[in-house]
């Protein structure tokens, strides 16, 4: 056989290699258009995932803003409250007399022992026992 005979049956080998070599191609084109689609979706669904979770973060700031807001008018407030008392426990004597009989009538003390400890009259102390006494 010389060269002419072998040429036309190799040319049709190689179109049949070549025509399996291009389906295969296209198959492994399809495949890799799946993926790719499929990268897209999932790719989507962290976009909208991390927007929801940024959301989410500017509004825990906006919240945390409010509660440190609240927190600085508790302070100020309990600041407030404090100078208050300060100024309750610097009041006269006298008064500071009747807060410590009415103590010790809530602890349950009777008039004489009032009367012994607060240095009351009789008559103060039957009358801050009257309103402030054991009641039953």
């Amino acid at each position: 056989m010389n060269w002419s005979e072998w040429i036309w049956p190799l040319l049709m080998l190689g179109l049949v290699l070549l025509s399996i070599y291009c389906v295969y191609l296209h198959r492994k084109l399809l495949q890799l258009a799946t993926s790719l689609s499929d990268q897209k979706g999932l790719h989507e669904a962290h976009k909208q995932s991390q927007s929801e979770l940024q959301e989410g973060l500017h509004e825990l700031r906006v919240g945390s803003l409010g509660v440190g807001d609240k927190v600085k008018a508790l302070i100020l407030e309990v600041q407030e409250l404090q100078s208050r008392q300060q100024e309750l426990a610097q009041m006269d004597p006298q008064t500071k007399r009747y807060s410590h009989a009415v103590k010790l009538l809530q602890k349950g003390a009777s008039i004489e022992e009032l009367m012994e400890a607060c240095e009351l009259p009789r008559a103060e102390a039957e009358m801050l026992f009257s309103v402030h006494g054991k009641k039953g």
